[in-house]
């Protein structure tokens, strides 16, 4: 069973362009497998960074 912290800490490093999901694995001490299986929004987390970049570089 993967620990909640150790998801939420995924979330929280999944927007971050500098962190492919295999590093975040790793890190946690997980497989990249364990990631797309208990998050199920994992796609839209990494998705998510685009926008922001987008709207953090007109400002």
């Amino acid at each position: 069973m993967v620990d909640e912290k150790i998801l939420n800490m995924a979330r929280d490093l999944l927007p971050n362009p500098e962190h492919s999901i295999t590093a975040i694995a790793k890190v946690l001490g997980v497989s990249p497998g364990t990631l797309y299986n208990h998050i199920p929004d994992l796609r839209e987390l990494r998705a998510s960074r685009i926008p922001a970049q987008l709207e953090g570089g007109n400002r």
